[in-house]
């Protein structure tokens, strides 16, 4: 019987207890719940906000990079090489930013800094992605930013 508590318990030991004693508590998924003075509690997430998540529709792919369906699908007419098309856009692949990718970033103008990070991480020519990005629905664009942030706060895991 004693193996099979030491197998489920959980041992937490807070640094803070000190401070925290009388207003909160630690539960086991690491959230904190805070007490008012009636009794009621509220629970408060200190795992972050959720917007370095990758949105549930993205799919990650075997070299790293994130394919993000697009929900409202956009249709732009380019020109290349002398040739006019219209190239429809039903996802974005955005990859990990290197440091050339963060020094033109960082020299993009307040207004244009999203917009040069998209461009830089989907590999799209910055005048395609400054009339895509126009186009592209607000939801589309949050969770774009979303797949940017998680590149930002988490590497790819190398085993070292």
């Amino acid at each position: 019987m004693t193996a099979a508590i030491a197998k489920t318990a959980n041992l937490s030991i807070d640094l803070d207890e000190d401070q925290n004693a009388n207003t909160e508590s630690q539960t086991t998924d690491n959230t904190v719940v805070s007490e008012d003075g009636a009794g009621a509690s509220e629970v408060i997430d200190e795992d972050g906000d959720g917007l370095d998540d990758l949105p549930k529709r993205a799919t990650t792919n075997d070299d790293g990079s994130v394919t993000l369906p697009l929900l409202f699908k956009r249709t732009l007419t380019t020109k290349k090489d002398g040739k006019i098309r219209d190239r429809e856009f039903t996802e974005l692949t955005f990859h990990r930013l290197a440091g050339a990718d963060t020094r033109a970033i960082a020299a993009a103008s307040a207004e244009m800094v999203t917009v040069v990070a998209f461009a830089r991480s989907t590999r799209l020519n910055q005048a395609v992605m400054n009339a895509l990005f126009d186009k592209m629905d607000a939801a589309d664009i949050t969770d774009a930013g979303r797949v940017l942030n998680n590149f930002l706060s988490s590497g790819r895991k190398t085993g070292r």
